[in-house]
Formats: C-alpha cells, structure tokens, sequence
C-alpha cells in the first residue's frame, strides 16, 4: 500500500489506462482518458520517496 503514494506508481496507471484503449469499445475511450488524466495529475503532485540505503 506504500506504493500508492509515489509519483511513479500513478503515472504507471496513467499509462495502462491508455494502453488499454485498444481492447475496449470506443465508447469508454473517455473514460480511459480521464482516468489517465488524474493518474497523471497525482504522479506530478506526489513527490516520489527518496531510495533508502540498505546498509551494504
């Protein structure tokens, strides 16, 4: 659940909704296109967390 709150992870759905497009009819295209367009808006306002050393 810690990966919901990184840039990376939404931007990665931003870009499986699109990927998407094709396999659906094109009257849900719209939908897809929002759904990546706020999966986009939270990757650019969600700071991504800095890499944690592991000690070695």
């Amino acid at each position: 659940m810690d990966r919901l709150k990184e840039a990376s992870t939404w931007a990665g759905f931003g870009v499986l909704f699109q990927m998407l497009k094709p396999f659906v009819p094109a009257q849900y295209h719209i939908i897809l296109d929002g759904a990546s367009a706020v999966s986009g808006a939270l990757a650019g306002v969600i700071p991504e967390k800095k890499a944690v050393p592991n000690g070695s």
